[in-house]
């Protein structure tokens, strides 16, 4: 069976405050009946030890919580997965709080609370008839679970908490039971094999279905994620599920992602971008080899904009303001049995080139086709304009084509600049040629590991191009900065390279502060190339300016480059 499926934890808490879920055409309908009209056949719920302990839990998603909505479930016979958080609310990369109950028990008496807690909440969900088909031990544990006795890099002690949980829940006694363990960065390989890796040397027991986070925005590529997906079906023999994926169907200031991260995530914030990024995941699990690509959930899709309330609820969902279902919730009518693997998806446009004028910019003879399955293929690019694209001015050019027999629409932008003020860099030695001498360095442990790799660039063999990589084993957090002087008063440009890795929780700012002012810019790190970024309206004084990085993060890494501030011209 392939597993279409939505996490609906909030619906009660939905419902309670008055939400109505409707159908395309504005119709009122049960949600339950809403989703199943159009393919949904399973059912993602989170519970939590005492949300009661937690006042902004509302005590949603307790057991009596999850008895009430798995009976709704199993009236309309959907598949049923639980998502056990070992925690009194949210567990994630950046959250694995052990529930108040547990908080002064011993290591030996947690593990026993764990596989208690487990079997005897499975044994109270078969005794009211509505066990689950799949249950997973822990959300998001990539970082480790219920902190600090299970935090990362402590594997052994992890893996003995794990394995509490797997055996209380083959206590439950139910053969047919499916037993997942749940990481987030699903498009990214070098993550998840460490964790296999580490924990299986432990002693981690053995388990049924790996399910894994992947939200465009933050976790790879499409194509990352069919590569990372065939590599663990290889390496472990395991179906694979996405339990957690989304997308925005519009921007807004209080909404969850940015328009970086629309960048990041390939497609739209719209309701057509939002179908197409629920389909085209739904492909590629579908397209895996020998059906090991088990299903996807869509996380928390039944909630409703309201006034500024922003978060999740703004733009995640598949509701409108109204409680209407959008377009994207048509995506699970997806067919499974007959995916068109080469279909395409997605053409992606060159990267924009930046130049200074009198330049000239070659375009390029074939662009990146995405297909249905994840995979990636070089078409020829017809472009309007042939031969290279002299830059006579300041300011941005876009050139047009189209690739293939449909002519699907491809542009390049071309950014000629004028040079910079021939004023110096003002951040010394941008290079790290001297080590981090003229740097200030802050972070949260000796776990925090800061070390330069040199890059060696045309022509070469000239001096290398440093990059400057910090990274982590567990939750921590890094500062470099320089303070530096202003002698004459303007507006300056800040700016640096950055790329890395990205997840709930991480948090990345360039910073400039002068006298008691601050300004920042938040960064969404990707790992496929540097990206540049920059505060471009500094106005200074003489005096002063730190400048800088920041990193509050999970476990991550980041590589940051050429830093500059400049006076502009």
């Amino acid at each position: 069976m392939f597993y279409k499926g939505m996490d609906i934890s909030f619906l009660p808490q939905c419902e309670a405050g008055g939400m109505q879920t409707k159908d395309l055409d504005g119709t009122v309908m049960d949600p339950f009946d809403l989703v199943g009209k159009y393919g949904v056949n399973a059912i993602r719920l989170r519970i939590w030890h005492t949300p009661e302990n937690i006042k902004h839990s509302g005590g949603y998603c307790n057991l009596e919580h999850t008895i009430a909505m798995a009976k709704r479930i199993k009236e309309h016979g959907m598949k049923f997965m639980l998502d056990i958080h070992y925690s009194d609310f949210w567990a994630d990369p950046g959250h694995q709080n052990k529930p108040k109950a547990w908080q002064n028990l011993s290591f030996e008496e947690l593990q026993a609370a764990v596989f208690d807690y487990t079997k005897d909440t499975l044994l109270e969900l078969k005794k009211q008839g509505v066990m689950p088909d799949v249950v997973q031990i822990g959300n998001e544990i990539r970082c480790g679970l219920m902190f600090p006795d299970g935090e990362l890099p402590n594997y052994s002690q992890m893996v003995k908490l794990v394995n509490a949980g797997i055996d209380g829940a083959k206590a439950a006694g139910d053969p047919d039971l499916k037993i997942m363990i749940h990481l987030d960065q699903g498009g990214r390989y070098f993550y998840l094999k460490e964790w296999f890796e580490k924990s299986f040397q432990e002693g981690l027991k053995d388990f049924d279905l790996i399910g894994l986070s992947y939200y465009p925005f933050w976790h790879g590529t499409y194509t990352d994620l069919k590569e990372t997906m065939e590599r663990l079906i290889q390496d472990y023999h395991k179906p694979v599920m996405i339990v957690e994926t989304a997308h925005a169907w519009r921007k807004c200031e209080d909404g969850f992602i940015d328009e970086i991260q629309e960048k990041i995530a390939g497609f739209p914030a719209n309701p057509h971008g939002q179908r197409q990024v629920v389909e085209l995941v739904t492909s590629i699990l579908a397209s895996l080899p020998d059906h090991m690509g088990q299903g996807i959930f869509y996380w928390e899709p039944l909630c409703t904009p309201k006034a500024g309330v922003g978060n999740w609820a703004a733009n995640m969902g598949i509701l409108d303001e109204d409680g209407k279902a959008m377009e994207a919730i048509e995506a699970f009518s997806f067919d499974c049995e007959h995916v068109e693997r080469d279909k395409w998806v997605k053409v992606y446009d060159p990267q924009p080139a930046a130049v200074q004028v009198g330049q000239t910019v070659s375009l390029p003879e074939t662009v990146s086709v995405l297909l249905a399955d994840g995979s990636i293929r070089k078409e020829k690019a017809v472009w309007q304009q042939n031969g290279p694209v002299s830059c006579t001015e300041a300011g941005s050019t876009v050139v047009h084509g189209y690739v293939g027999k449909e002519k699907w629409p491809v542009q390049m932008e071309i950014r000629a600049e004028k040079k910079l003020s021939d004023s110096v860099n003002l951040v010394e030695d941008p290079n790290w040629d001297e080590g981090m001498v003229r740097w200030q360095v802050q972070s949260s442990g000796e776990e925090v590991i800061a070390q330069l790799f040199p890059e060696f660039v045309d022509p070469y063999p000239a001096p290398p191009l440093n990059a400057l990589r910090v990274e982590c084993a567990r939750h921590f957090s890094f500062r470099i900065s320089q303070e530096t002087v202003v002698t004459k008063a303007g507006r300056y440009c800040l700016q640096a390279e950055f790329q890395g890795t990205d997840t709930t929780g991480v948090d990345v700012r360039l910073f400039a502060r002068y006298g008691e002012e601050e300004k920042e810019l938040v960064i969404h790190p990707t790992e496929h190339g540097f990206e540049l970024y920059r505060i471009g309206d500094l106005e200074l004084k003489e005096g002063t300016v730190t400048v800088g990085v920041r990193i509050d993060a999970p476990p991550m890494y980041g590589m940051m480059r050429r830093f500059s501030l400049v006076r502009i011209a």
